[in-house]
Order: structure tokens, then sequence, then C-alpha cells
């Protein structure tokens, strides 16, 4: 009865947002159905590939792994820059949770990467 329920929210909150967007839609005619339905039959499709093939699963998890150890590097810089004040609470010699010195460095890390990579592949597309 749970995954009833579960699926049913789900459903429900995808109609309520595809409801809201038609709402500030600017021009209620011209939004293509056939378009929409689409999309959301691909993200079903695709939230199945993830969720419930073991092929799935072991891409996604191959991308969480690379991502985990990327952010490990920005963490790593902040230690080196910062000190102890990058140093997680959980851990020893922590002293405390900082936004600055332990959330905003590896949010200007990721950033500085994305960066980089939009500026590599538009000189390689060009």
């Amino acid at each position: 009865m749970d995954l009833v329920i579960s699926i049913l929210r789900g459903v429900l909150g995808l109609a309520i947002l595809i409801g809201i967007a038609f709402l500030f839609s600017n021009n209620k005619k011209k939004v293509d159905w056939k378009l929409v339905s689409t999309g959301v039959v691909m993200q079903v499709i695709f939230a199945f590939f993830v969720l419930k093939t073991g092929i799935g699963r072991d891409i996604f998890s191959g991308i969480s792994t690379v991502f985990v150890s990327l952010l490990s590097f920005s963490i790593e810089g902040a230690k080196f820059v910062f000190g102890p004040l990058a140093v997680s609470p959980e851990t020893t010699g922590s002293l405390g949770f900082f936004f600055a010195f332990q959330v905003l460095p590896t949010i200007i890390f990721f950033a500085s990467l994305m960066a980089i990579f939009s500026t590599l592949f538009r000189f390689v597309s060009a």
C-alpha cells in the first residue's frame, strides 16, 4: 500500500508542477502537450533505468564516485588554505562548522571547474 501511495504522490506532484508551469505560461494555446508528455515518459523511462536496473545503478555509482573524489580535492584545498577552520565538525581537530571555510570553497572549486570545462568545449567545438 505504501508503494501505491508513493507513486500517487509522485504523479500528483508532477501534475501540480506541470499545472503551475501552464498557469505561468505566456501563451497557453501554444503549449505542445505531445512534447510535454514525451518528456514525462522519457523521464519515467530514465528513472526506471537508474533505479531498477543493475547497469543503471552501476553507471550512476561510478559517476558518483568520480564527483565525490573531485569534491574531496576541494576539501583538501580548503584545509591547506584555511587550516583547522576547514575541518568538518565530525572529525578530530575541528573548530566547528564554518560555512565560509567549509562550503564556499567547494562551490568556488566546482564553479571554476565547470567554467574550465565550458571554455575547453567551446574551444574544441570552434
